[in-house]
């Protein structure tokens, strides 16, 4: 009959806990991406009490790929027999700054090609998805409002303080909230 084949498992806080176990599709995507770049590193992630267990490849310029593995040993194993590349757990060795340098960059070369013609003027007309969105960001983060054309660095700042407020694991966080914020940052353009 299937009366509760739609319910998700939830956390004692009200999380949903995602249901999906890593695949071999994930580890094909982890060695494809160590195959085909130098210097990659790894960083195994913990579950949370939103995600599960997840394996990160960081390569030389900070380009990176994250994929869910069956355990933490699991992760730290296929790293270091199958894919032979250092490994760290993220838990004691941060991961690297090259990472978040090359998602900004990503971040504000995307944001500038999105403007219009090059005759047009330099300030882009925000969508109004966009500002329900920065509206979201900044309610959530309980900060002053951005000024209407917000830098990238402006919104940078009010989304990590609205992740921080959200974030589910944190006391007081909650996961509608925090499902809100990354909503919002996608419609922004903005990284992780």
């Amino acid at each position: 009959m299937g009366i509760f084949r739609g319910r998700k498992a939830r956390t004692a806080g009200g999380a949903a806990v995602s249901d999906r176990d890593a695949s071999r599709a994930d580890l094909a995507a982890l060695r494809d991406f160590a195959e085909s770049r130098r210097g990659v590193e790894a960083w195994i992630e913990p579950r949370t009490s939103v995600t599960q267990a997840t394996l990160l490849l960081v390569a030389h310029d900070g380009e990176s790929i994250r994929r869910r593995v069956a355990s933490p040993q699991a992760g730290h194993d296929f790293a270091r027999k199958k894919l032979q590349i250092p490994v760290y757990d993220s838990n004691l060795v941060p991961i690297p700054a090259r990472k978040r340098e090359y998602d900004l960059r990503k971040a504000k070369g995307s944001s500038s090609t999105t403007s219009s013609t090059p005759s047009a003027p330099a300030t882009k007309t925000q969508t109004p998805r966009e500002l329900r969105a920065i509206m979201t960001l900044e309610s959530i983060a309980g900060s002053d409002p951005l000024p209407s054309n917000p830098s990238f660095d402006d919104l940078m700042r009010v989304y990590r303080k609205a992740r921080k407020q959200a974030h589910p694991d944190r006391l007081g966080g909650e996961r509608e909230k925090w499902d809100t914020v990354e909503d919002a940052a996608r419609a922004l353009g903005l990284p992780d």
